[in-house]
């Protein structure tokens, strides 16, 4: 904001002090100028000078953008100029241009320059020419004019000394000196390379392609890293480009995760060895679409049916259904992601054919629907399939330690089940059925025992019966129940018990 209030200043002032002489004076011809030199050039400041062909003002238009500052002495009094620019950032590369004007006003500008501070040479008489540049074109009263900053070179006699020189070298380690001190001094005098823009990308599900576009020809490299395992500046992995340099980059990335969120930045060197890189920025693979596989229907009943299917990643399960005979549609479904399916669609009418699709939706949201697939209630004659079956027990110490075993299981329609139990092997004991108080049928079962003695063997199965009163009794499954802890005052007697015998023994 500065910068620019200094800029409309400076214009303003120019405008108002050409037109104060524009009637007093026939003089119209602007000032030449010539000879324009930056002589000095700290870290902070520069000092620019130029000459003129005849007396006029001094102003220097500078900044770090070419939408310059001004700097002003504005007595027309003389043809040698110089003014000073201080309090400037150090080792940053500045834009300028000077402007004189005459005693009637009429003002000459020189062409654009670049400088940077702190990069100036000493020669024999104490003072340096700044390595600055001008763009060739200059302006006065309406006319151009060719410009150029005087630098100071090292002549073509040197340099070819000093590439003899280089060539004489063998050691690889000096020659690498040499080239990374090369490459620093190039740095300091070419303007940085540019990302122009952030980088775009297109994920699918384990590729990616970044496209980015630099001011000028470069290569192409993605640094990038699973957002899980990123930390700020460190990336796992690199892809380029062999295509050569170019301004506009893509660069394809390849092996990555499905459904994954990654960090990355781009990178582009050009061919001085000056390198660019963008922010870091983030993106997302999509999801592996899911294959609906094995679809079947496992289980037809008078007003009921169970679908079963598989699916190769992840999904949510939705089953659509028809009334062939009616027309009438419903669905059902079930939001966790899951491979393997079961879907019980109840409600439906005896005796009639159905339609159903099955739907599968992955977590990225990408869906894939099934082929149809046909089924015609009957009258069931199928008994309830009894499934994962497990069981848990844990002993709570106290005076009297205590025994509680949970055992859970499945049925693939509702069903009333009834535990029964045995200790030891089956014909050992008396076996003990375990019965709710009410009877219902449900999918999910679970009873819990508290009966069971400590560190002992039981033997048990499942009886389940569904609606239509088909029966099933399952396997028989074995159940341990932990071992009783000693107490400490256990364990002391058993010391001293093992202890006394030992000596026993000794003196026996």
């Amino acid at each position: 904001m500065q910068c620019m209030k200094t800029k409309l200043l400076g214009i303003l002032f120019s405008v108002l002090y050409v037109s104060s002489f524009a009637y007093a004076s026939s003089d119209t011809t602007p000032p030449t100028i010539d000879n324009v030199q930056v002589i000095q050039n700290s870290e902070t400041s520069i000092t620019i000078t130029w000459e003129t062909d005849e007396n006029a003002d001094s102003l220097v238009n500078y900044g770090l953008k070419p939408d310059y500052g001004i700097v002003r002495i504005p007595e027309a009094n003389r043809v040698e100029h110089s003014v000073t620019l201080d309090d400037l950032e150090p080792n940053r590369v500045y834009y300028f241009r000077v402007v004189s004007a005459d005693a009637e006003g009429n003002q000459g500008i020189s062409a654009d320059y670049k400088v940077q501070t702190g990069n100036v040479p000493d020669n024999q008489d104490g003072q340096g020419e700044a390595n600055a540049q001008g763009d060739g074109q200059g302006a006065g009263a309406g006319d151009s004019s060719e410009t150029t900053v005087q630098t100071s070179t090292p002549s073509d006699t040197t340099v070819r000394e000093i590439i003899e020189e280089i060539q004489q070298i063998t050691q690889v380690e000096q020659l690498q000196e040499i080239l990374d001190v090369t490459i620093e001094s190039i740095q300091g005098i070419t303007d940085a390379l540019t990302i122009v823009g952030p980088p775009t990308v297109t994920p699918e599900t384990t590729t990616a392609l970044v496209e980015w576009t630099t001011d000028r020809e470069s290569n192409s490299t993605v640094l990038f890293s699973p957002s899980s395992q990123y930390t700020p500046g460190n990336y796992l992995y690199s892809q380029s480009s062999t295509e050569g340099n170019t301004t506009q980059h893509k660069v394809q990335l390849i092996g990555l995760e499905p459904f994954t969120e990654y960090n990355f930045k781009v990178q582009s060197t050009d061919a001085a060895g000056i390198t660019g890189e963008s922010l870091n920025y983030t993106f997302k693979t999509k999801a592996a679409a899911p294959n609906i596989r094995n679809l079947r229907v496992v289980k037809v009943e008078e007003n009921a049916a169970t679908l079963a299917w598989d699916t190769t990643v992840p999904a949510k399960a939705l089953v659509e259904y028809q009334d062939l005979t009616t027309g009438e549609q419903n669905s059902k479904g079930r939001p966790t992601l899951a491979t393997t399916h079961q879907m019980r669609i109840a409600d439906l009418t005896l005796g009639t054919r159905y339609v159903a699709f099955v739907i599968a939706e992955n977590a990225g949201g990408d869906r894939v629907k099934s082929q149809p697939i046909t089924f015609i209630t009957v009258k069931d004659t199928a008994p309830p399939i009894i499934s994962n079956v497990t069981n848990e027990s844990t002993l709570f110490p106290g005076s009297t330690s205590r025994i509680q075993s949970i055992v859970e299981w499945r049925t693939d329609e509702p069903a009333y089940c009834t535990l029964t139990y045995t200790e030891g092997v089956v014909g050992g004991a008396e076996p003990v059925t375990v019965e709710a108080e009410t009877v219902s049928y449900t999918e999910q079962h679970v009873e819990v025992i508290t009966d069971f003695a400590p560190a002992t063997v039981y033997q048990f199965w499942l009886n389940c019966q569904d609606e239509a009163g088909n029966e099933v009794q399952s396997e028989d499954f074995v159940l341990f129940t932990p071992i009783q802890e000693k107490s400490i005052i256990d364990l002391i007697l058993e010391n001293f018990q093992s202890t006394f015998g030992w000596i026993k023994n000794i003196t026996g």
